[in-house]
């Protein structure tokens, strides 16, 4: 059973960030190790536990990032990583909202080809998610679920993936200067709006990390995923800090990063 603890916020403290010092990669930033009993996503990352709408077995986490998108922009307004199991079948996915007049439509791809059992797709815009407030999301339309706000949940992760299976453009990632030892994966989302919203993980050095990334009016962010399995580095880069520059066969990332992501 979960122990669920409600914080009180309002909407707007969701939305900041913490401003991250440009640096070159993420762990040339003081890495807060995320040494927990209970599962929790990070410091700058909204954790909230999944429970079912309907009569499904199941339960599972939801890692958040909130964005700045309202009404007639082309911003997403949040972006998460989920994971977890419905009636014994795992699975785990990427997804971002944003506003279609006065509705938040919501698009998400599962990461498959890790062993995960489910393996679906969600194009179309029929992920309806509704704010009910800071803490309580709920998801109708093509999901039947409500997010509830939690400051960690006796929750154990998946192993880490490897690959992203065929619904996302899929990146290994290197050094843009072949300096630092390390490699990673980027999983971006192709669905909603491309080249927005993408979960990353890898290790430089002997640190491993995990993170999600998006986008807001100015320029593409990130938050380090920083729970038990995730890995222990705990950053934040703001918005416009992490700079995606189209080169051929992917991007060259600078600004906060100094990355390589090429298929």
């Amino acid at each position: 059973m979960f122990a669920i603890l409600f914080k009180s916020l309002t909407l707007g403290s969701m939305v900041a960030l913490s401003t991250a010092t440009t640096v070159l990669a993420q762990v040339q930033v003081r890495p807060v190790i995320a040494q927990r009993t209970n599962f929790n996503c990070g410091s700058d990352m909204k954790t909230y536990v999944v429970r079912p709408l309907d009569n499904r077995r199941g339960t599972g986490i939801r890692c958040v990032k909130l964005s700045e998108g309202k009404p007639g922009s082309r911003i997403p307004r949040l972006a998460w990583y989920g994971e977890g199991n419905w009636s014994g079948s795992t699975y785990r996915h990427v997804g971002h909202a944003f506003y279609k007049n006065s509705q938040l439509v919501g698009y998400a791809s599962d990461i498959h080809g890790n062993g995960e059992n489910i393996n679906n797709n969600f194009p179309n815009g029929n992920i309806n998610i509704q704010i009910v407030n800071p803490s309580t999301i709920r998801v109708t339309g093509a999901w039947n679920e409500q997010w509830q706000l939690v400051s960690a949940t006796n929750y154990k992760p998946l192993p880490r993936p490897k690959t992203c299976g065929r619904y996302f453009d899929q990146y290994k990632v290197s050094d843009l200067n072949s300096e630092r030892p390390g490699e990673g994966l980027r999983c971006v989302l192709q669905v909603g709006m491309r080249n927005t919203t993408w979960f990353g993980n890898g290790n430089w050095g002997n640190s491993t990390y995990s993170h999600l990334g998006t986008e807001s009016f100015n320029g593409h962010g990130a938050s380090d995923i920083c729970g038990t399995g995730f890995g222990p580095i705990c950053n934040a880069f703001g918005w416009g800090s992490v700079k995606l520059n189209p080169v051929t066969g992917g991007f060259n990332v600078t600004g906060a990063w100094s990355e390589k992501w090429r298929r």
